[in-house]
C-alpha cells in the first residue's frame, strides 16, 4: 500500500475548516520569523524546537491546501543569523549531550527533508548538513551510556519539558527518552539526504538504545515513544525489515493497552495520566496509519478514526491552535475538560501535521486500486485519476464517489464496526456480496466495501451509524478504584457529551470559539 501525494487530496467540509483555522493561526504574530527564532534564543530550552515544528507546519500545510506559505522565505532569510557558528541552534555543551537539543533538532531535520521535497530550491540539505556533522555525529558512541535504569529517574516536568539533571556526559530531560525525536529526524534526513555510512552507523546505535528501554518502568514520554515508532516504521520502509515493524507493533500496543485515555488520547508519561498532548495523539494517528499499510489489519484504521475524532478533535481550539486536555479516566475524572487554552509551544504546530496526515491518508493506493480509509469528502487528483467524494462521515454514514477520470475505478470503502450500510446504488459492481445490500457482517475481514466507479460515473452507499455504548478504562489509573467498568454512549466513532445547549460531538468543541479553562467541564453521556 501507497498513500497519496501530499496534496493530492483536498478535503472539504470539517476538514478543510480545520486546516484552514490552523493555517491562519500559524501565520499569526506568534509565529513570524522573528518571534519563533527569538524565543528559543532567549530560553535556550528546547533549541531547534519551535523552529522546527513551525517550519514544518508551513510545510505540510503548504502541501494539504495548496497556498504557499507567506513565511517561509523570510524565515529561510534569517536562518544564517540565527543559527551558531557551527550550523546548529543554541548554544555548544561541549562534552556534554543535551536530550532536549536533540530533540529539537530532530523536528528541524524533518522540516528540512519535508523542505527538500517541497522546495528543492531552498538548500536544505545545505542547512541540514551541519546539525548532522557539528551536532548529531559527535555523539555516537554514547548512547549506551544514555541512562535507562527506572531508579535513576523521578517524575517531573511541566507542560513543556525541562532540563533536570546531568548523569555522565547526559543532560536529561523531563520529557524522559526524547532522544528519540532526535532519531526520527536523523531518519528522515538519512532517507532524504543521502545514505552516508556514518548517518547510519549513529542511526543503529540511538534505535539501539531505544529498543532497550522499559518505557513503562521508566515512564517514558509516550510522545517520544510514539516518534520512535515512527522512526523504526520509516526505517522499515528503507531497509526493508519485518522485525522492525513487529517492533513499532509491539511499542504501539503497549501504548494502546496502558497509556490511553477514554477518548484515546494519550497519557503524557507512562503510568503518569496528567494531561494529554495533541502531539502524540498526532504520532499516534500516524504511527496507526503506517501500521495499516503495512499490516492491512483493520483495527488500525478505527483506532486511528477514533483518535482523529475525537482527541484530536476536540484537542483543536477555536483559534486554530491545539491545547491539553485532562486524561479523562486514567487521571479519576469522569468529565472532560481543557487544562492548557492552547499550548502554542509545541501542539499548535504538530497539530497541523495531523490534520495534514489525515487529508493525505484519505486515499491509499494498492495493486488492485484505491482504498478510502476515512471517506471523508474531497477532490482527489493524481495523474489519470480524478475522484470527488461527498460524504457526511462521521455525522453520517453516506457516500457519493464520482469518477471524472476517463477509465473505470476500482474502489474499496473502508466500513468499521460502527457502521451498518443500508443500500449501494443500483448497478454498481459490488464485492464481496452482488447485491444492492450489504452488511458489515458480509464485509469480509479487511472491512472494505469494493465498488467498480465507471468513468464520468457515480456510485452512492447508504448507512446508519451504530449508536452503542463503549467500555473504556481498561488501562485506568483510578483513584478510588470505583471507575473500572464504566460505559460511554457514542454515535459511530463520536464520544458524546452533554453541553449547555444539549449533548453534542465532542469533536465539535472548537466551533464553540471558548478556549477558557473555566466552563470547559463537559460530562459524556452515559446509559441512564
Amino acid at each position: 500500500m501507497t498513500y497519496g501525494e501530499p496534496g493530492a487530496f483536498r478535503p472539504a467540509d470539517d476538514l478543510w475548516t480545520r486546516l484552514s483555522l490552523n493555517y491562519t493561526r500559524l501565520e499569526q504574530e506568534k509565529y513570524w520569523p522573528q518571534n519563533v527564532y527569538q524565543r528559543e534564543r532567549q530560553e535556550q530550552k528546547w533549541p531547534g524546537d519551535i523552529e522546527g515544528r513551525t517550519l514544518l507546519s508551513w510545510v505540510l500545510l503548504g502541501q494539504a491546501t495548496g497556498r504557499s506559505p507567506r513565511y517561509l522565505e523570510p524565515m529561510l532569510d534569517r536562518w544564517n543569523d540565527e543559527v551558531n557558528a557551527a550550523g546548529y541552534f543554541g548554544r555548544d555543551y561541549g562534552d556534554d549531550i543535551s536530550e532536549q537539543q536533540l530533540s529539537g533538532h530532530g523536528w528541524m531535520l524533518r522540516a528540512l527533508a519535508e523542505l527538500e521535497r517541497y522546495h528543492p530550491n531552498a538548500r536544505a540539505e545545505e542547512r541540514a548538513n551541519p546539525i548532522i556533522e557539528k551536532l548529531f555525529l559527535p555523539t555516537h558512541g554514547q548512547y549506551a551510556s544514555y541512562p535507562i535504569d527506572p531508579a535513576g529517574r523521578e517524575a517531573a516536568g511541566e507542560y513543556s519539558g525541562s532540563h533536570l539533571k546531568r548523569v555522565g556526559r547526559w543532560v536529561l530531560s523531563t520529557d524522559v527518552g526524547c532522544f528519540a525525536i532526535g532519531l526520527s529526524g536523523l531518519v528522515d534526513a538519512w532517507v532524504q539526504f543521502g545514505t552516508d555510512p556514518r548517518y547510519r552507523a549513529l542511526i543503529d546505535e540511538m534505535l539501539e538504545r531505544f529498543l532497550a528501554i522499559d518505557l513503562v518502568a521508566i515512564r517514558a514520554q509516550t510522545h517520544a515513544t510514539l516518534t520512535g515508532c515512527r522512526a523504526i516504521l520509516k526505517l522499515s520502509d528503507t531497509l526493508g525489515d519485518p522485525a522492525l515493524v513487529a517492533e513499532a507493533e509491539a511499542r504501539f500496543r503497549l501504548y494502546t493497552d496502558t497509556a490511553l485515555t477514554e477518548t484515546h488520547s494519550n497519557y503524557n508519561w507512562f503510568g503518569r495520566p496528567q494531561w494529554t498532548e495533541p502531539c502524540a495523539v498526532v504520532d499516534s494517528v500516524m504511527v496507526a496509519m503506517e501500521l495499516y499499510r503495512k499490516t492491512g489489519t483493520p483495527d488500525y484504521v478505527e483506532f486511528a478514526q477514533l483518535a482523529y475524532f475525537n482527541a484530536l478533535g476536540h484537542g483543536q481550539r477555536s483559534n486554530g491552535g491545539f491545547g491539553c486536555d485532562n486524561c479523562v479516566g486514567g487521571d479519576g475524572e469522569v468529565d472532560l475538560f481543557f487544562k492548557t487554552p492552547e499550548s502554542h509551544w509545541c501542539c499548535t504546530m504538530r497539530g497541523s501535521e495531523g490534520l495534514a496526515r489525515v487529508a493525505q491518508y484519505q486515499v491509499v493506493h494498492d495493486d488492485t486500486g484505491v482504498i478510502l480509509p476515512f471517506g471523508l469528502p474531497g477532490e482527489y487528483r493524481s495523474h489519470e485519476e480524478h475522484l470527488v467524494i461527498a460524504s457526511g462521515y462521521p455525522r453520517s454514514a453516506d457516500w457519493t464517489i464520482e469518477n471524472r477520470g476517463g477509465d473505470p475505478l476500482d474502489v474499496r470503502l473502508f466500513v468499521p464496526r460502527w457502521v451498518e450500510l443500508e443500500s449501494v446504488s443500483p448497478g454498481a459492481a459490488v464485492s464481496p456480496r452482488e447485491s444492492t445490500t450489504a452488511d458489515v457482517d458480509g464485509l469480509g475481514a479487511d472491512r472494505l466495501l469494493s465498488l467498480t466507479v465507471p468513468p464520468a460515473g457515480t456510485v452512492s452507499v447508504k448507512g446508519s451509524l451504530i449508536e452503542s455504548t463503549r467500555p473504556v478504562l481498561g488501562a485506568t489509573v483510578a483513584r478510588d478504584g470505583g471507575l473500572s467498568a464504566r460505559v460511554l454512549l457514542c454515535r459511530g466513532p463520536l464520544y458524546l457529551a452533554d453541553y449547555p445547549d444539549g449533548p453534542a460531538p465532542i469533536c465539535d468543541d472548537y466551533l464553540r470559539n471558548d478556549m477558557r479553562i473555566d466552563g470547559s467541564r463537559k460530562r459524556f453521556l452515559v446509559p441512564s
